[in-house]
């Protein structure tokens, strides 16, 4: 073997070893960022989506609730990810989650194991931000799902994500700008994407820098022929009106957008 080849195979064997001391570093940081709130199988779904290149890079905690953390990252394209992890330690989650799950017809079965509850859970949300992104509706971006992960598009910048509508004080006729695209964004959902969001309020919706919205937290979003589909859309609507009429907006009652919205009123078969 030549010179060159022998050079040439070693400098491979170093670049290799290189390459796996920095991933083995990645995972010692990560072990120390997240080993106190998620277990093992999670950390290796993580370390999965790594080694697949879907995550390049992980950085610090965007915000924290009971059910779930979600974490800045970094796509293969260095693209900001929001990086959504749910946690798989309390029972009551399902319990209060049920009502959502049963009768979803793209989900026959609801799983009795938890740990599987919650990896459905977490594909109900992607394939919610698929089809509502497909009607046109204001969501972010899924790019990937594995286990009780979903990685999604980064709706922020410079690492820090924009406000959510109760964060922001804003101006009277800015209000009255943004109520009509948060009720077109609530008629796209019902009428092409075949969906109610089931948790609309002031706490869900992002606000860019040129007033444009995005909804988010579309896990217990359900299909529009589930039972609880009308109870869900008039209270999402019950929100809007409080708060925008609050803002000093002039808007019609819940029941009036519901007819407007479906095309009857509410709890009426069709």
């Amino acid at each position: 073997m030549s010179n060159d080849r022998i050079e040439k195979k070693l400098r491979l064997r170093e670049h290799r070893y290189e390459r796996e001391q920095r991933f083995l570093r990645k995972r010692s940081e990560l072990d120390e960022v997240l080993e106190e709130v998620f277990d093992q199988q999670t950390l290796m779904t993580i370390y999965e989506l790594m080694n697949r290149g879907l995550i390049k890079d992980f950085y610090g905690v965007v915000s924290a609730g009971k059910e779930s953390r979600i974490y800045y990252a970094e796509g293969r394209g260095g693209e900001g990810l929001a990086v959504k992890i749910y946690l798989v330690t309390s029972a009551e989650f399902k319990k209060s989650r049920s009502m959502y799950t049963a009768h979803d017809p793209r989900f026959q079965r609801v799983p009795k194991d938890f740990r599987d509850f919650i990896y459905l859970w977490a594909r109900r949300e992607y394939r919610n931000l698929e089809e509502a992104r497909e009607a046109g509706v204001p969501v972010p971006r899924p790019y990937f799902v594995r286990n009780n992960v979903l990685g999604m598009e980064f709706i922020g910048e410079d690492e820090k994500r924009y406000p959510l509508l109760n964060e922001v004080a804003l101006e009277a006729e800015t209000y009255s700008e943004i109520y009509p695209q948060v009720i077109e964004a609530v008629k796209r959902l019902y009428s092409n994407a075949k969906l109610v969001h089931g948790d609309l309020s002031e706490y869900n919706i992002f606000i860019t820098p040129d007033d444009k919205i995005v909804l988010i937290d579309l896990s217990q979003a359900v299909r529009v022929e589930q039972p609880v589909a009308d109870q869900l859309l008039l209270r999402d609507l019950r929100n809007i009106t409080r708060f925008f009429g609050k803002m000093g907006v002039d808007v019609p009652g819940a029941e009036i957008l519901f007819e407007e919205i479906t095309g009857r009123k509410p709890f009426e078969v069709s």
